[in-house]
């Protein structure tokens, strides 16, 4: 659960930062909704990476 905290965390901030050439903007908007689901299904395991991960889906990238 932990791995999957940071590697979401991880992405997120790096599709905020500099997103995939190939990737439309509903495409970016897409990822962070999924990831998104996948932490929702994790949470209670650990409060600051969720905390993390909110920080980071916060930036999530508007049209």
């Amino acid at each position: 659960k932990l791995v999957k905290l940071a590697d979401k965390i991880s992405n997120l901030r790096d599709i905020a930062a500099s997103p995939p050439a190939s990737w439309s903007l509903t495409r970016q908007q897409e990822y962070f909704e999924w990831a998104k689901a996948v932490i929702d299904g994790v949470r209670g395991a650990n409060a600051k990476l969720e905390a993390a991960f909110d920080d980071a889906y916060a930036r999530k990238p508007r049209g």
